[in-house]
């Protein structure tokens, strides 16, 4: 009697399943709300990326004295304009820079490469089921085309005794 009501206690025990670690965690993080924070925080830390870009932009770039000619061509007619510049313009120079920081969730990360980790194991095992069945699909085409032969030479045979047997 004893061993039956330890193989049902085992029996309705059952495994920790996702959706019963699931319901433990909630509690927890009712009832202590730090805790989860704090093992996420330390576990799963943000890593910054800073990136700095420095943009250079210079306007009105025109050497003194120079004529500066446009050509413009429509259909049979062609426009040429001649403008000429003042001695003197000025060169701006405009430096911007500017610092970009990039927040990266490692939580995210890890979880990506968990479901890859899942994904790559199931492309594993589609491979290996798809090459056995490429595999006897071969093996039936050499055996449908083997058959094809055979029927072709025993009709060619028959069709050739037969008109061996006529001349003679």
């Amino acid at each position: 009697m004893k061993k039956w009501a330890f193989i049902l206690l085992v029996g309705l025990a059952s495994c920790y399943t996702e959706n019963k670690a699931r319901q433990q965690f909630s509690k927890a993080a009712i009832a202590y709300p730090k805790l989860p924070a704090d093992y996420c925080a330390t576990t799963y830390p943000v890593k910054d990326s800073i990136i700095r870009d420095t943009l250079l932009t210079t306007d009105t770039l025109v050497t003194p004295g120079q004529d500066l000619t446009d050509t413009i061509t429509i259909n049979d007619t062609v426009r040429i304009t001649v403008t000429k510049t003042l001695p003197a313009k000025i060169i701006t120079n405009t430096v911007r820079i500017r610092d970009t920081i990039y927040q990266t969730n490692t939580a995210e990360v890890s979880a990506c490469k968990i479901d890859n980790s899942r994904l790559t194991a199931l492309l594993v095992s589609v491979t290996a089921d798809r090459d056995k069945y490429k595999a006897k699909a071969n093996k039936r085409g050499w055996m449908f085309w083997g058959l094809i032969f055979l029927v072709i030479g025993a009709i060619g045979t028959r069709i050739y005794l037969k008109s061996k047997s006529i001349i003679k």
